[in-house]
């Protein structure tokens, strides 16, 4: 969005400077002064540079956000010997000595984003002293209202990670000593001081904003956000299921609240204070304008780009029902591709990776699969086949019927779900000459056909229409069994993850490689929030007040526009209600990083994350036929729960000593 390309023209100039100037202590981000600094504020344009600058470190706008920890739960895997980040949070392994040279601390959010609360309030110290030029009072109590929803924003990043934290108010004295700083403040402490502050800037800024300067904070978003906060604020594991309960500060104190961090029992009010701010959330976004993704405006934006109807195993007889249902794939695909110029109006809050706007980034590559098309030279073009979707995730997406496979009594019996959909046998031999062939079509199990629309466009499997036009100009059929194809290649095992499946969440239908290899596609979307979060929240709260009638309504929304049918009462039999705005929250905003914190949230990680249940095919066998690919089988990666992954470690080393040199600090229970 327009917000990222300034900031990365700002950076060279302001940011960079300053950032060159701090050192790594999560305090310590004041820059010392200069005789110059007052030019950051000298006029308007300045002053705008220095604002946007603030926004410098929202998530996954840095090019490695597809290491990032949030793809630790069980909707995925990368290949073991990535070895990243997200990869020691599954395995159980990650310490606050962790260190990756990728990226190092700044995939564990604690210290870039005390560093720009840091920015934050050095701005707002100085937009009344320095009176800048052309900077109305108007303009003044915009910009500070922005830095409201920063503030809450940076804080509430370290909260779902990290748990209760410092919370920083104003610019810190450069000269604060060691036993001054603050240590973490009650969980619901931090909540309150978070919500009053997208309440301050609520009551300040637009409720929309101009396409130039999409990305900046609105009233909107700030409903959306506190939605957000109050709903896992009213989750179990914050809401008197913590599981340490003995857990508090040594030595710094809560107002009202002492030494203790967590509230450890039960409170009803939680949840109606979240479905109210819900309400309001979905309200706001309504009048903004925003709307759930049509069929319609994916249909427009894809006779633009040239983009025919997707292949789905047992669709290819032409029908009105059939091309409606390929629509509806469609349609999901270009959900997060889509833009504000396309008319897309889910997205509340968003941005693109800038390393994708030159059709490069790891975001993209890490989910493209191996071999896509043979280069004029005789080499290949591809991805790294790295981010796998797990039988977990493939399993608990619905079939065309809007229920789990195991549970559908109209789909296979799990018995049949590993053998061919089509008759007959496959032909792979076809696909070794080039990657155009659909021969391999043959080789689509059951369980992966009769599925609903959500499935097709997100999950790419054995024997599936990749895209279109990605294989230059022309379709690609997936073979995963073939080493000479997209199957595993012990010359390059590091770049394949081997479950039988690829994601294509955010992979454009339009892509496309060239035969010199380049690619084009446009930029993925990171969607931070939009419509179908709204309505799930609803959902869940109207669960947990045992409003069922209310959750059904809300959940049906998502079900309507997924093109299932509709959840009855009489469907609670096999999941109750809460168990199902779970999984309809698993499927509809898969890989967006919510997974992570809701099994957390819910207290139910140990259960979900625990050693022995990430299965996909046998994926990483050489050149296997199609009985023994077609296998499950438990992933070779050493995955397992520990309570205390329930938060992050604060990050500790002999150069970044946050614990040692603040006495008022106390680590994250079992680190």
């Amino acid at each position: 969005m327009k917000l990222i390309q300034k900031i990365i023209q700002i950076s060279r100039t302001l940011l960079i400077s300053c950032c060159l100037l701090t050192s790594c202590n999560y305090l310590d981000v004041i820059p010392p002064a200069q005789a110059d600094f007052d030019d950051t504020m000298k006029d308007e344009a300045a002053t705008l540079n220095f604002l946007f600058t603030c926004y410098g470190y929202i998530p996954r706008v840095h090019p490695f956000e597809f290491k990032a920890f949030e793809q630790s739960a069980d909707e995925l895997i990368s290949p073991k010997m990535w070895d990243d980040y997200q990869q020691q949070v599954a395995w159980g392994t990650i310490s606050p000595s962790y260190y990756n040279s990728w990226g190092g601390d700044d995939m564990n959010i604690w210290t870039p984003s005390y560093n720009w609360l840091g920015y934050v309030h050095h701005f707002l110290s100085l937009i009344d002293e320095l009176q800048p030029t052309g900077v109305t009072e108007d303009d003044k109590a915009q910009y500070k209202a922005e830095c409201y929803f920063l503030e809450a924003y940076y804080h509430f990043r370290v909260l779902q990670a990290f748990g209760p934290c410092p919370l920083i108010t104003e610019k810190v004295d450069p000269n604060i000593t060691n036993d001054q700083i603050p240590g973490r403040s009650h969980f619901d402490y931090c909540v309150d001081y978070i919500v009053g502050k997208l309440d301050d800037a609520a009551n300040v800024l637009p409720a929309t904003r101009a396409t130039e300067d999409l990305g900046r904070a609105t009233s909107t978003i700030c409903k959306c956000l506190k939605a957000r906060v109050l709903l896992y604020a009213a989750s179990p594991l914050w809401n008197g299921s913590f599981f340490k309960p003995d857990w508090q500060n040594e030595n710094y104190e809560t107002p009202d609240y002492g030494k203790e961090l967590v509230s450890n029992s039960y409170d009803r009010e939680k949840w109606n204070r979240a479905l109210t701010a819900c309400q309001e959330a979905l309200t706001a976004a309504k009048a903004a304008g925003h709307d759930l993704f049509d069929i319609d405006t994916a249909n427009k934006k894809a006779e633009r780009d040239g983009v025919e109807l997707p292949f789905i195993p047992g669709k290819e007889e032409d029908t009105p029902e059939n091309e409606e249902f390929k629509e509806r794939v469609r349609m999901f695909q270009y959900l997060i591709t889509a833009n504000e110029g396309d008319n897309n109006k889910e997205i509340i809050w968003g941005q693109r990776i800038d390393s994708d706007v030159n059709n490069g980034g790891e975001a993209t590559d890490s989910r493209l699969p191996n071999r896509v098309v043979k280069k004029s030279d005789g080499s290949w073009a591809g991805g790294w086949a790295g981010l796998a979707p797990t039988l977990y995730a493939v399993q608990h997406f619905y079939t065309e019927n809007g229920e789990l496979p195991e549970q559908d009594s109209d789909f296979y019996p799990k018995s049949e779900w590993y053998t061919r959909f089509y008759e007959g046998t496959s032909s792979p031999e076809l696909a070794t000459n080039g990657l155009d062939s659909e021969d391999v079509k043959n080789d689509i199990i059951k369980l992966n056909a009769k599925r609903e629309a959500r499935f097709y466009a997100w999950i790419a499997f054995d024997g599936c229409e990749y895209a279109k036009k990605i294989n230059n100009g022309n379709p690609l059929w997936l073979n995963f069994k073939n080493t000479n194809t997209n199957g595993w290649r012990s010359s390059d095992s590091r770049n394949i993850a081997g479950t039988g499946y690829l994601s294509k969440k955010f992979i454009d239908p339009n892509i496309r490689f060239s035969a010199s290899g380049t690619r084009s596609h446009t930029p993925s979307r990171r969607p931070f929030i939009r419509m179908a979060e709204l309505y799930l929240n609803l959902a869940e709260c109207y669960a947990a007040l045992d409003d069922t009638p209310n959750a059904i309504e809300n959940l049906n929304v998502i079900r309507k526009r997924a093109g299932v049918r509709d959840l009855e009462t009489a469907d609670l039999t096999d999941m109750n209600i809460t168990e199902w705005v779970r999984n309809e929250r698993f499927i509809e905003l898969y890989e967006e990083g919510h997974r992570y914190y809701d099994l957390r949230r819910w207290a139910i990680a140990p259960q979900m994350l625990k050693a022995g249940l990430r299965y996909g095919l046998n994926g990483l066998a050489l050149n296997p036929n199609f009985e023994e690919f077609n296998t499950p089988t438990q992933i070779d990666q050493p995955f397992k729960w520990d309570d205390r992954l329930y938060l992050l470690p604060v990050w500790s080393r002999s150069d970044m000593d946050e614990l040692y040199s603040n006495p008022q600090m106390v680590q994250a229970p079992g680190y």
